[in-house]
């Protein structure tokens, strides 16, 4: 058949082209017939004697022993439905006795014939009734169906002379005709049957699935599987009549599981050390596939123009003509539909390569980072950064340039967020590389024969463009590195200010910290607009350099040779100019997408071969053996020298100044630091607490087991040893009650504790503790002092301890006193102890948190499912309130260009585009038709207007895509920085319930999306609309009875499109909500490595913790992929219908209408199919990609704080006078206090009143509301009844921003900015660098300022390793969040801060904590100092402390208990008097001399006064 089409072609093709008859001659078609005997005695018995053969080798070499249970654990194997099987077999031998009728009647079939059936016959009941392994039973059904192929094959071979040629042909045989159609009928009842499947032999991997019913996918038909999708219809229905959830998308085949993946990458990491090479070897299965269907698309892609050309050849001469157009019209309809096929099938492979690359790039990098060091690279070594010369200055409040910083985690996540997406978006390459060179070899060669050597004229033109697209290109690259540089900046700024925002509002620092954000952006923006100007240039080339080949050629040929131009060449011409063109298009988009990903890869391999890897300490006892290490990788960065060992089995307590380097020296015995000489051992499994509390966002019984069994009894004992249990008793829910994000929802001294509970209940042998009691009360440091440390909970446990407790150093096995990096001295007073067994236990093995694959029971499938509930909650809630998004909603985005106007005039410029290019094949219509008309033109009149329509599209479409480009940039812009307003001004209680990774969603992925994507979307949605009109319109013109076919088809793809849609939108929302919990978990997860790193077991935990949210966003995302392959090929399906109605139609029409307006119709009905699939799909990729609109428009629309007005019956105050307050008066009037409205009350019918001057200082036991009365001067809770007055005034009426400006805080956990020393104290500008340098000044009595972690002199023998001398300036450096300050140096930074503020009101929230006695001492002779005749409210819990100040508030259960002078109080031996008694009891740091206690009142004979 093959060879009578081309045959066909050519010698019809030829006469018609060279103007000669097209006398073809006599066919012999008889040759298409093979011989009886050949079939009887060679063909069939040949394939019968291989299928016996093959199918018995194959069971010999499967033993008994490898047939296996194929119901595994958990897991249900699924058969054939019976009903298939009955079905099959009754179409089989209803086809047998066919043949056997055959080969009686009429001798259309034979004995072989019938012999062939009945062995399919066997070989199926073998299969249904014997066959035991899957494997078996597929083979023998797949060689049933070859037989049935070949059966009717050859009835059709036999059927072809009389049913394809034109002629006398003698009738075909009834039952030849049934042969064919029961062969046809049974090969599609196998299509339709649904497959088997079997689970998988368990594996580790495989073992933490949350679901054991395979995936829709796996069981459907292969009808189902590679033509129709059906296995999606399901959620499709759901999805068109409600909101889909999580638990709605479809299961994940074990075949993407995200653990297997994740071996498969590491594994391939370790032949490869290029990323391109590792993930193409992970995925050269995938990549092979989609290599075969982008050739395939290739190949039948031609299958239509073959078919048009041959049709409008039959309509010019039907007596020329030896072959029925039907042939030619079912062309028409089986070309879209086989490209169809094959393209659906890349795409869906393509997808798939998408969430396969997602889930192997994130764990790769996640696994990277979790073993490079955590440290940040600041400093002014002689090494700068690749890109620090690029680096843009940020400018500070008065607009002036501030240092630059860096943040390696926000880098990391940015490699997730961006260059991830940016190297699967690069996949068409394949198609590029694959199908457009086959293309177009097809389509010159096809031009070379119906132009001769004009069509050459057509392939110089295209390739003269490919150096221009080449310098385009390599613009572009450029462009797209240095955007990915500002952006990652943009991130890295964004996302540190989002982890400190309690602090920037705490000071009041949301419009300086929104420029900062705001100036990165601009810089980003510039770039971004030059990036996307050379993109449009690529589009434009793409666009037009195939018509302008097209023209060329057309003028050459009719121009200079003189040859008319015919229906048939001209739009088949069109046709495959137009199929090159969208070539040349897919090479231009995909060359935007390959520079992004060459930049991505860069940026990923240099992260993952250039990052240093820690290196953990030989095992044993932990001890330094003349060790020197430096804090960072910078030369330059803080260095210990280390010599000693520590007491087994015993205390041991780590003392010494603020930034001595005391949790340097845990973090260097963990390998955190670099050893640069020296050695170290270190058990291998450590508990580590870190000195800033780590927690996740998870609930407080999650966090204390961090992936450890639950043992009831055990964790009782921990929650009361380490004091949790009546504040647990307090929350509504208990220990399930979450913490919030970064332990939001808990005071300090609840975060301290559930991270030390967490290290107690954990079983290794050797604890780190870093400064554990610094936010406690006296009581309940006392009961954990106790509970803890003197009972048995940790005996035998080898506990290192930081701490400034005087008790903890009394009562230590040996005390390390550190000084400078250094250890000054040791006492030690007990030696060596014995490992002893515990009632709480030590694990002397690694931790097992899974446990073997063979003990796995369907039971233990199930304890995994609360997780994955909670996991696919987590997202479902982030998306609830999420409705169907409007159709309008384009219409509201293209508004943020400027208004009605600016988005009328894009709508205007896209229809005149189309109507341009609409009218170049209206014009060629036009030419054609005129060549058979008396009042004909010129050649050359027609050949000038056809170029004038193209420069005509050409200027229109380049205008339109720039001027697109311009409304986006405005739009973007616009939405970003009422993003970041809103991000600033929201109140701080929104974070308490949103994660900030919903923002960084936010502030990435979907800013990026109205950078790039959502205009391109919105361009081509648009372009398709009004093609698809001007199409139908133009199509039902020339053929008015095509309308009502039309319409019909066109209802059946809109309802489609309109399931379609409702289903993809949740589906879509779900993607991208899914896609949150990774960004969480990336950013909360890196911030405690070293936590997670210390624990044996404890890393690889969260690595699985990190697949199960990968396993939601591959369900999610695959789901949505694959739905578009629904509608996809359904779409398809309609536009073959249409080219086939309109063949049907041209063929009926004949003669009667002009073969111009004929091949016009007939191209616009060609290419209506591919408008009709790129208007369905597009409109439906806008809708759903106006989600990220959506979002963002959300969350810039939030309430924001500046928004609360004065309550009801108050009214706003004259403005405030300069300065205010003047006299620092504060009063609480009956204050009742709540976080939350609909939550429990904090603060009760508080009264209270400070005077002017006076420093008070607020005590209480943890949770009493001492830090809730602090926030409520702030504003920062919610005050239902009574007033909060300062100097008169009502802060109710006071403009937040005035408030927290005019009032200055000390927070609890100090947190500095990545810049400098500058920025951190005054980012305004409004103080001078003399005030400013006063302020360092004024603290530099505080020892631990005194020596910085960056840029230390050189090592001395005087004064150490690190010099003390090195003075702190405004310039030097600060790392983002300030780490590297230690926690005391960055408090006295705060303090410092403060100072410069001069605010009459200054609240100070355990401002001392993490200082040592001495550096206490030293920041309250700067608070009397610096703060002298202010009022000062301090949050005090080292009650030696409060002898400096006028007046104690003693707060309990948010009511003031008692108040006075601390002597008053003291005499009164009431609940101030226990306190004190408690903290000398327990002997808080020695703080308590008999001095103080002498100046506070007579003490007990029994209270102990140490000297």
């Amino acid at each position: 058949m093959a060879e009578l089409v081309l045959r066909s072609l050519h010698l019809d093709g030829e006469a018609s082209s060279m103007g000669l008859p097209t006398a073809l001659g006599q066919v012999n078609s008889d040759r298409l017939n093979l011989p009886t005997w050949v079939t009887s005695f060679i063909l069939w018995p040949i394939f019968l004697l291989l299928s016996v053969c093959t199918l018995t080798l194959r069971g010999l070499r499967r033993s008994k022993a490898e047939v296996i249970d194929e119901d595994q654990p958990g897991f249900v194997a699924t058969r054939t439905p019976i009903f298939y099987d009955i079905l099959q077999q009754i179409v089989r031998a209803l086809l047998l006795s066919v043949a056997i009728v055959g080969c009686v009647k009429d001798g259309s079939s034979t004995i072989s014939d019938a012999c062939a059936i009945g062995y399919t016959l066997v070989l199926d009941a073998f299969r249904i009734l014997v066959a035991r392994s899957r494997d078996s039973r597929s083979a023998v059904i797949h060689h049933v169906n070859i037989i049935v192929f070949i059966f009717g094959l050859l009835a059709f071979i036999q059927l072809s002379p009389t049913v394809l040629f034109i002629g006398p042909q003698t009738q075909a045989s009834l039952w030849l005709q049934l042969k064919l159609a029961v062969s046809i009928l049974s090969l599609f009842v196998a299509f339709i049957t649904p497959r088997e499947w079997t689970p998988p032999r368990l594996s580790f991997e495989l073992a933490h699935r949350e679901q054991a019913a395979p995936s829709p996918e796996q069981t459907c038909s292969y009808f189902s599987y590679f033509v129709s999708y059906g296995w999606l219809t399901d959620i499709i229905l759901k999805g068109s009549k409600r909101r889909l959830v999580i638990a709605d998308m479809l299961p994940l085949p074990e075949y993407d599981e995200p653990l297997i993946w994740r071996a498969r990458i590491l594994e391939a990491r370790k032949r490869f050390k290029s990323t391109l090479k590792t993930l193409a070897y992970t995925l050269r299965h995938n990549i092979g596939m989609m290599v075969f269907f982008a050739a395939l698309t290739a190949v039948v892609e031609f299958i239509a123009p073959l078919g048009l050309y041959r049709l409008l050849s039959y309509i010019q001469d039907p007596s020329a003509a030896t072959v029925r157009p039907w042939l030619w019209v079912a062309l028409l309809f089986l070309g879209p539909t086989l490209r169809s096929i094959a393209y659906q099938q890349y795409i869906f492979s393509s997808t798939r390569l998408i969430v396969r690359t997602r889930l192997c790039l994130i764990q790769e990098i996640y696994a990277k980072a979790a073993r490079i060091f955590d440290s940040e690279d600041v400093g002014q070594g002689d090494k700068k950064p690749e890109d620090a010369d690029d680096a843009p200055e940020l400018l500070d409040g008065a607009g002036k340039k501030k240092s630059k910083r860096s943040s390696k985690s926000e880098s990391i996540t940015n490699l997730m967020a961006y260059d991830v997406d940016a190297i699967w978006g690069s996949r068409d390459f394949i198609l590029v590389c694959t199908a457009c060179p086959i293309e177009v070899t097809i389509g010159v060669g096809f031009l070379y024969f119906l132009f001769g050597p004009c069509s050459l004229i057509a392939l110089a033109v295209m390739l003269l463009s490919f150096p221009i697209a080449t310098v385009l290109s390599r613009t572009m690259s450029g462009f797209q590195r240095e955007v990915m540089k500002k952006t990652d900046r943009r991130v890295s700024l964004i996302s540190e200010y989002l982890s400190s925002i309690r602090t920037i509002k705490y000071l009041g620092w949301e419009d300086i910290m929104a420029k900062n954000v705001n100036t990165e952006r601009r810089e980003e923006q510039k770039l971004t607009w030059r990036r996307n100007l050379t993109a449009v240039a690529v589009s434009v080339l793409g666009d037009t350099v195939p018509l302008f080949a097209l023209f060329s050629m057309f003028a050459v040929d009719t121009l200079v040779l003189g040859h008319p131009l015919t229906s048939s060449t001209a739009f088949t011409a069109l046709s495959i100019i137009e199929t090159l063109r969208l070539q040349f298009v897919w090479i231009a988009n995909v060359t935007r997408f390959v520079s992004q990903a060459r930049i991505a890869f860069g940026r990923i391999d240099k992260f993952m071969l250039g990052e240093q890897e820690i290196v953990r300490h030989p095992e044993g006892p932990p001890a330094f053996h003349n060790a020197t290490f430096r804090r960072a990788q910078q030369e330059d960065s803080f260095r210990m020298q280390l010599d000693g060992s520590f007491v087994v089995g015993g205390l041991n307590v780590i003392a010494g100044a603020s930034g001595s380097g005391k949790s340097s020296l845990l973090l260097s015995l963990l390998g955190e630091t670099v050893l640069e000489d020296g050695s170290a051992t270190c058990p291998r499994d450590v508990a580590y607490s870190s000195q800033v509390p780590w927690l996740i966002n998870d609930t407080v019984r999650a966090n204390i087991l961090l992936h450890e069994e639950f043992d009831e009894k055990r964790y009782d004992r921990v929650v009361d040893a380490c004091g949790l249990r009546p504040d647990l008793d307090k929350f509504e829910r208990k220990d399930l009650t979450n913490v919030g994000v970064n332990g939001a929802n808990l005071s300090g001294g609840q975060r301290q504790r559930v991270c030390l509970a967490r290290a107690v209940y954990s079983r290794s042998e050797l604890l780190l503790l870093d400064d554990v009691f610094s936010a406690l009360d006296s009581v309940t440091q006392k009961h954990v002092w106790e509970k803890c440390f003197h009972e048995d909970v940790l005996q035998g446990r080898t506990v290192i301890l930081v701490t400034q407790m005087q008790a903890a150093k009394d009562g230590a096995d040996l005390t390390m006193e550190l000084s400078h990096g250094r250890i000054v001295s040791t006492t030690q007073r007990g030696g060596p102890r014995q490992n002893l067994n515990s009632p709480m236990g030590i694990r002397q093995t690694p931790p097992i948190f899974k446990r073997p694959v063979e003990t796995i029971t369907a039971l233990d499938i199930n304890l995994n499912t609360s997780h994955a509930e909670r996991l696919e909650a987590n997202v479902d809630q982030e998306i609830a309130g999420q409705g169907r998004n409007s159709r309008l909603l384009f219409w509201h985005y293209m508004l943020y260009f400027g208004g009605t106007g600016y988005a009328m005039l894009a709508m205007v410029l896209c229809l005149l585009s189309q109507l341009a290019f609409f009218a170049i094949p209206l014009w060629l219509s036009v030419w054609v038709g005129a060549s058979s008309s008396e009042n004909a033109k010129t050649v050359g009149f027609y050949v000038a207007i056809y170029g004038a329509w193209l420069l005509s599209f050409s200027a229109i479409f380049a205008t339109s895509q720039v001027y697109l480009q311009w409304g986006a940039r405005k739009a973007a812009h616009t939405l970003h920085e009422k993003l970041v307003t809103a991000a600033m001004w929201v109140s701080v209680h929104w974070y308490d319930k949103n994660p900030p990774g919903r923002l960084i969603n936010r502030f990435s992925s979907d800013t990026y999306s109205l950078d790039t994507v959502l205009i391109d979307y919105l361009r081509i949605a648009i372009d398709n609309i009004f093609r698809f009109v001007l199409r139908l319109t133009a199509i039902g013109s020339i053929m008015p009875t095509f309308a009502l076919p039309a319409a019909f088809i066109c209802t059946i793809g809109l309802v489609c499109a309109e399931m379609y849609t409702r289903a993809q939108l949740s589906v879509k929302a779900l993607t991208s909500a899914s896609q949150s919990p990774i960004f969480s978990f990336f950013g909360e997860s890196l911030s405690g490595k070293a936590v997670i790193r210390s624990c044996s077991g404890t890393q690889e935990a969260f690595a699985d913790d990190l697949a199960r949210r990968l396993r939601v966003y591959a369900r999610a995302g695959e789901t949505q992929y694959n739905l578009n392959r629904w509608i996809c090929v359904r779409a398809d399906g309609c536009a073959a219908v249409i080219a086939l109605f309109t063949g049907v139609i041209a063929v009926s029409m004949g003669s009667n209408a002009p073969a111009g307006r004929l091949g016009f119709s007939l191209t616009s009905a060609i290419g209506l199919g591919q408008t009709i699939l790129n208007m369905v799909r597009n409109m439906n990729e806008l809708e759903a990609e106006l989600n990220c609109f959506y979002r963002v428009r959300e969350y810039a629309s939030l309430p924001l704080e500046t928004e609360t007005s004065p309550a009801e019956g108050q009214e706003a105050p004259p403005s405030l006078p300069e300065p205010w307050p003047s006299q620092g008066r504060v009063e609480f009037r009956d204050v009742t206090v709540k976080y939350a409205l609909d939550g429990p009350d904090i603060l009760q019918d508080l009264s209270l009143t400070i005077n002017p001057g006076e420093r008070v200082a607020i005590v209480g036991r943890t949770g009493s509301g001492k830090s809730t009365l602090a926030l409520s001067l702030l504003g920062f809770t919610n005050v239902t009844k009574g007033t909060v007055l300062v100097d008169g005034v009502d802060i109710s009426t006071i403009p937040l921003r005035v408030l927290r400006r005019r009032l200055t805080i000390i927070p609890q956990e100090p947190v500095l900015f990545g810049s400098d020393v500058r920025f951190n104290l005054d980012p305004s500008q409004t103080a001078s660098d003399e005030h400013l340098s006063e302020a360092i000044d004024a603290c530099s009595a505080v020892e631990s300022l005194g020596a910085p972690r960056v840029h230390e002199d050189a090592p001395s023998q005087e004064q150490g390793i690190n010099s003390s001398a090195a003075a702190l300036s405004l310039d030097t450096p600060v790392a983002p969040r300030g780490s590297n300050f230690s926690a005391g140096q960055r408090q006295v930074l705060s303090l410092a801060r403060a100072t410069v503020r001069r605010s009459q009101v200054v609240v100070l929230d355990e401002a001392t904590a993490s200082l040592d006695h001495a550096s206490d001492a030293a920041v309250q002779r700067v608070l009397r100092s610096a703060f002298r005749g202010r009022t000062v409210v301090a949050i005090v819990h080292r009650l030696a402390t409060v002898m400096d100040y006028d007046r104690v508030v003693v707060l309990d259960g948010g009511r003031v208990r008692e108040a006075g002078p601390p002597a008053a109080l003291y005499r009164r031996r009431a609940a101030f008097y226990a306190m004190v008694r408690q903290s000398v009891a327990h002997g808080r740091g020695g703080e308590w001399t008999p001095e103080r206690l002498e100046a506070l009142g007579p003490a007990d004979a029994d209270v102990c006064i140490s000297e």
